[in-house]
């Protein structure tokens, strides 16, 4: 949200429970009424990338929108570990198409020493960050095999 929340944020909506970008309406959702982004993100490194968004009036739950369950502070990953990853991402290797649904997948923990490797990321990866997905690029969180 760092290089959005400044601009037209008023025009801002949360749409949740949505699984198609397609059945969004202009002025519908929750109107988002102040972006709380953490204060020692980092643009540059997107280090603390999160943000909070609050809400002019309150999300009614439902079989499709729910609570976040956030981790214990001190949670530890293992390596390995297998995550739901989602998104509208690329679904393609060569990030031609997007998805109009919202997709999932399970994806492992790779380490964030492997991660920060040369040939993956060189180093850039924080310890606040997490890396998940195949090396091989069949599935992580920007796209997937998924039919």
């Amino acid at each position: 949200v760092h290089s959005f929340r400044l601009s037209r944020r008023s025009s801002w909506r949360v749409h949740a429970g949505l699984v198609s970008q397609s059945t969004v309406r202009p002025h519908q959702g929750a109107v988002v009424e102040r972006i709380i982004a953490h204060p020692l993100y980092s643009a540059q490194s997107h280090d603390y990338d999160v943000a909070l968004l609050q809400l002019r009036t309150p999300l009614h739950f439902s079989d499709t929108v729910g609570a976040v369950c956030l981790p214990a502070e001190e949670q530890d990953f293992p390596r390995g570990s297998q995550c739901w990853v989602s998104g509208w991402g690329h679904t393609d290797p060569s990030h031609t198409h997007r998805s109009d649904t919202l997709r999932d997948t399970v994806v492992p923990l790779l380490s964030t020493q492997l991660c920060n490797s040369s040939c993956v990321y060189s180093g850039a990866l924080t310890p606040r960050m997490l890396c998940a997905g195949y090396l091989d690029q069949r599935a992580d969180a920007c796209q997937d095999s998924l039919p």
